[in-house]
């Protein structure tokens, strides 16, 4: 039997943050993108729960979480997991931050190196100033939730629908939950946000992004681009793949992340 918990936290302006935990061992926390919240990780929290506490959780305006104050975005979701991770009495984690959960994974490698014992980038360049989307240009603003066919989301790419009707449409529907702003409001903010080449250079963790062969927000190309900014950054691409390996393969993705985090524990302490 896997232990669970999950609970809110009140955070220092007053908003609600939803967090859940899954099973024992070293901390890993699983950081959701713009198309979801803490239950994408359906197909991760269950695998990983088996050898690690997992901590998953809703970032400001998705999900279970609130956002009365409409203080959302990068800066707020550090400062979020932060405080997340002093409830828990979390010393040191593993990071994995999707798409735009990487700026909260990176941002908090930025923030207290010392907590961070490695991070996962999937598909996103988190705040890397290298660019996203394709000439610039986000697709995800090609058309609003309501107006998507049935199963259609550029998070999950054309595969999916044809492939696991059920699923696609399973991602579909977790991202009309909460009262998150427009998803042109959080492209601004993210497009914004970049840490710096100083700031970046000063990543001690070891760092691994992933990227998608057949992404167009996060390319490949881009991906790589942003590596070059870490001191211990490698790359691994997966082949017919979109935006969102984990929720399109969880089988190769979960097995990915779980050969570098053992990899990662092997070494000796920093």
């Amino acid at each position: 039997m896997i232990s669970r918990t999950e609970g809110f936290i009140t955070v220092a302006d007053g908003e609600r943050v939803w967090y859940e935990t899954a099973g024992e061992g070293p901390d890993l926390i699983l950081t959701h993108g713009l198309g979801g919240n803490a239950a994408v990780w359906y197909q991760q929290v269950p695998y990983f729960a088996q050898h690690y506490r997992v901590i998953s959780w809703d970032q400001r305006g998705f999900g279970r979480s609130t956002n009365e104050k409409g203080n959302h975005g990068p800066v707020a979701a550090v400062s979020d997991l932060i405080e997340i991770m002093n409830l828990l009495e979390v010393d040191r984690a593993h990071v994995v931050g999707q798409s735009m959960g990487g700026w909260a994974a990176l941002g908090t490698a930025i923030a207290v190196p010392e907590r961070v014992e490695s991070v996962v980038l999937a598909c996103t360049t988190g705040g890397i100033p290298v660019g996203f989307g394709p000439d610039g240009a986000p697709p995800l603003t090609a058309a609003p939730v309501t107006a998507r066919p049935l199963g259609e989301h550029p998070a999950v790419g054309g595969r999916l629908p044809s492939l696991d009707m059920a699923r696609a449409y399973l991602y579909q529907a977790l991202g009309t939950f909460g009262h998150r702003p427009p998803d042109t409001e959080f492209f601004r903010i993210l497009k914004a946000h970049n840490y710096s080449p100083s700031d970046l250079a000063a990543v001690t963790a070891p760092v691994l992004l992933i990227a998608g062969e057949l992404d167009d927000l996060m390319t490949p190309e881009r991906i790589r681009s942003a590596a070059e900014f870490l001191p211990h950054a490698e790359v691994v691409e997966l082949a017919d793949r979109g935006h969102s390996p984990y929720f399109e393969d969880p089988h190769a993705w979960n097995e990915l992340v779980a050969h570098f985090l053992a990899d990662v524990r092997a070494r000796p302490v920093r």
